[in-house]
């Protein structure tokens, strides 16, 4: 068994060999998104169809239609919606059942288009979902459209019919669209490949197209971290239970990985809360239960999460330190506020260890607080002090941390530090050991 002054040893190591090699950990998951223009008639861009991509080949492979829509709806907010639509609208293949699970709150409800699969289910359930989805402010789209009574129903509550233009032909295509002038809907052409089509099928009547005439599918890439499965179980079944927010934020807090996720979900969604973010309770608060279960549902569902992240020191490292620096400032009594920002400054302290990037590009799109910005970008002010005081004591250097606390005013000594951060130790001990 490993004493305190043996596990305090091995943990400065592993903290001096993430500061001088960076990620060695392998906690990181690469993450890919397709993307196709739909144009105008004037050939500018109406918006993008996003596409479920594992890799960085421009093809699907969809073997499971829940893990593409959920994985697809994920990483648009992981990567961001303005960085992959930008002002435009949105085109997301889904069955209508899966709405009901999914956060689709958090999607921009004027610049959405659900687009239904053909080989969705049309039954009352389903019509009900749509018309439930429509009164909310969404719009829906009928992919690869066949002309049937059983899908009658939908096109009433449609907006938009693409119809694939290789599996017609063009006077089949041309009854088509005389059959479909009773309703209000606007038509998409799929599968456009030459300037002629255009010009015949823009000529016929389509409203939109789309094809590789115009783009193909282009892939977007970006690293994510990977969050354990286990946590993200205790959590959905706290958030199911309206458990306190305290204990959430308690089984957020556990989860350095899924933080930083969090602060990236806000931010991808920043246009509906403009407002820095300053602790985790603010962040929760501002999502609500509901959107933060069928968030953190969805990353299951996508299957982004790892078994044994526990066993990762850069994540040990991330909830001992940020305990720690919350830890003293209870003790100085700064109050929660100063002690909230505390803990969110030494989780995001070691996101450039993860990510290979400096820490203020990987800032400058979170919405974090002024006072957390400086301390981890500038060192500056008490944050930043904190944090110059963690290497001072990961590196066994008490005479500098002694220097780097008297700018708290004899509040806190070294011994008292030291003592935080062995309780530090002991929590992670006790979280390995007996779990969430």
């Amino acid at each position: 068994m490993l004493t305190l002054t043996n596990y305090r040893n091995i943990y400065n190591y592993i903290y001096c060999v993430i500061n001088k090699q960076g990620n060695i950990f392998h906690m990181k998951n690469q993450i890919y998104i397709g993307r196709q223009s739909i144009i105008k008639p004037d050939k500018s861009i109406f918006g993008y169809e996003i596409l479920f991509r594992q890799t960085e080949e421009n093809s699907a492979n969809v073997i499971d239609n829940l893990h593409a829509t959920a994985n697809v709806i994920e990483n648009l907010f992981e990567l961001g919606q303005d960085k992959i639509i930008g002002d435009n609208i949105v085109f997301i293949n889904i069955y209508p059942h899966f709405l009901e699970n999914m956060p689709t709150d958090l999607l921009r409800k004027e610049k959405t288009i659900f687009e239904i699969l053909e080989t969705s289910e049309i039954n009352e359930k389903t019509l009900s979902i749509v018309r439930e989805f429509k009164g909310r402010g969404y719009r829906f789209a009928l992919d690869d459209f066949v002309l049937s009574s059983e899908w009658e129903p939908a096109i009433e509550l449609a907006d938009y019919i693409k119809i694939d233009i290789r599996q017609y032909s063009r006077e089949e295509i041309r009854q088509i669209i005389n059959s479909l002038k009773k309703y209000n809907v606007k038509l998409i052409a799929e599968k456009v490949e030459t300037n002629e089509e255009f010009d015949y099928f823009n000529d016929l009547g389509f409203d939109l197209f789309q094809g590789y005439f115009f783009q193909k599918p282009f892939v977007l890439t970006d690293e994510t971290l990977s969050p354990d499965y286990n946590n993200l179980l205790s959590m959905l079944k706290s958030l199911q239970n309206y458990d306190s927010i305290t204990k959430i934020e308690k089984l957020f807090k556990n989860s350095p990985e899924l933080i930083f996720r969090l602060f990236k979900l806000v931010n991808s969604v920043s246009y509906a809360f403009a407002v820095q973010i300053s602790s985790l309770r603010q962040a929760i608060v501002i999502l609500g239960y509901d959107t933060l279960y069928k968030w953190l549902l969805t990353i299951i569902l996508a299957g982004k999460s790892k078994n044994n992240p526990k066993q990762n020191p850069l994540l040990e490292l991330a909830i001992i330190k940020s305990k720690t620096m919350e830890d003293i400032f209870k003790y100085i009594r700064a109050g929660d506020d100063m002690s909230d920002k505390a803990f969110l400054t030494g989780i995001f302290s070691l996101i450039p260890a993860v990510f290979q990037k400096p820490i203020d590009e990987i800032l400058k799109n979170l919405s974090v607080d002024k006072v957390i910005y400086e301390a981890l970008v500038d060192r500056t002010g008490d944050l930043g002090c904190a944090l110059n005081l963690m290497d001072a004591l990961f590196q066994s250097d008490y005479k500098r941390g002694n220097e780097i606390l008297s700018k708290f005013g004899g509040r806190i000594t070294i011994d008292e530090v030291l003592k935080i951060n062995t309780d530090a130790l002991i929590y992670w001990e006790d979280l390995k050991n007996n779990g969430l």
